[in-house]
């Protein structure tokens, strides 16, 4: 009885590895060292630097929650994982609004464009990510996309089409994600040897 109950565990554990979901376009070559941000505060990011660090395929990866564009160019980064999503939890935390939110990713995604950094738009939390039009969820979106040379998102983010015209219409390959989790698979096939 206790190998029957090993053997479901280790699935549970592993097994649902092999189910992870990735379609669309083929995932980008990363680049190291890898930086892995958010854009809006929300709390994507971490989520992301969790799911990145389980893969356990990148050496160098720093995660910083608000890098100014100095800290692009001290970091010396190649690629780039920008993680939206807005949050006024975390928007309050940090003791900012949306309007100097986007003011600090307009900055930091110039510098980037500047040091031709790779930049991968990962849009993994859903439509609890999504908002109206003018909504701290979709002003993080309308920064970040116009500098992505890739976009990997949540098909249920992607529900209205967003993700998916922006890359028809700006020629940037787009992947998706059966859920956020499929994020560490995004990440195995990004930095494949």
């Amino acid at each position: 009885m206790k190998k029957v109950y090993g053997l479901i565990l280790l699935f549970l554990c592993f097994g649902s590895a092999a189910f992870a979901a990735v379609t669309g376009a083929e995932a980008p070559k990363g680049e190291e060292p890898l930086l892995i941000t958010n854009a809006g505060q929300g709390p994507g990011g971490k989520m992301g630097r969790l799911l990145v660090t389980r893969a356990a395929v990148v050496k160098e990866l720093t995660y910083n929650a608000e890098p100014k564009p100095d800290d692009l160019a001290a970091g010396g980064y190649k690629t780039m994982l920008v993680v939206i999503g807005s949050s006024a939890k975390g928007l309050g935390a940090s003791g900012i609004t949306i309007d100097q939110e986007v003011d600090r990713l307009n900055a930091m995604m110039a510098k980037a464009k500047e040091l031709k950094i790779q930049v991968i738009a990962a849009h993994i939390e859903g439509k609890a990510r999504r908002g109206k039009p003018g909504s701290a969820d979709e002003r993080s979106i309308d920064a970040i996309l116009p500098f992505a040379s890739h976009i990997v998102v949540n098909r249920e983010g992607d529900a209205d089409g967003r993700f998916t015209d922006f890359g028809k219409q700006n020629n940037i390959p787009v992947s998706y994600l059966d859920n956020a989790m499929d994020l560490n698979e995004f990440a195995k096939k990004m930095y494949a040897k």
